[in-house]
């Protein structure tokens, strides 16, 4: 969704490749040898997150949806919950602290991380919901 930070991006042939060094202005594609269009294969704020497509094919088909640690600001991955819940899915939330979407969830648990998820997941697993 958001891509990966050892990888770079052409912008002018769009070719995506691992990469491990420094990016500079000056660096070359090596698909198409061109200069200046180099840049980590990352979505910055106002770019549209990587697969929404796929992202939203798969809320779609969820039986739950489990959102962990999110200040339920930044959209379109804010307006997941409401996808999934409106396809049947059970929603929960993960959370340090009730996030701004907090009403959309169907069961909450909150406290930090390292503690409630294990022990959200080793209820699922023993068939308690």
């Amino acid at each position: 969704m958001h891509g990966e930070l050892f990888k770079a991006l052409c912008t002018f042939c769009k070719h995506r490749f691992p990469w491990n060094d420094d990016l500079s202005v000056d660096a070359s594609c090596p698909f198409c040898g061109l200069p200046g269009g180099m840049r980590p294969d990352v979505v910055w704020f106002t770019e549209m997150p990587y697969q929404m497509g796929r992202i939203n094919g798969l809320l779609s088909e969820a039986d739950l949806f489990v959102s962990i640690g999110t200040s339920g600001h930044v959209y379109p991955a804010a307006g997941f919950v409401t996808e999934a819940r409106g396809h049947g899915a059970r929603t929960v939330e993960l959370n340090l602290e009730p996030s701004e979407g907090a009403s959309e969830f169907d069961d909450a648990v909150y406290g930090p991380a390292t503690e409630i998820v294990p022990a959200f997941v080793e209820r699922i697993l023993s068939g308690q919901h």
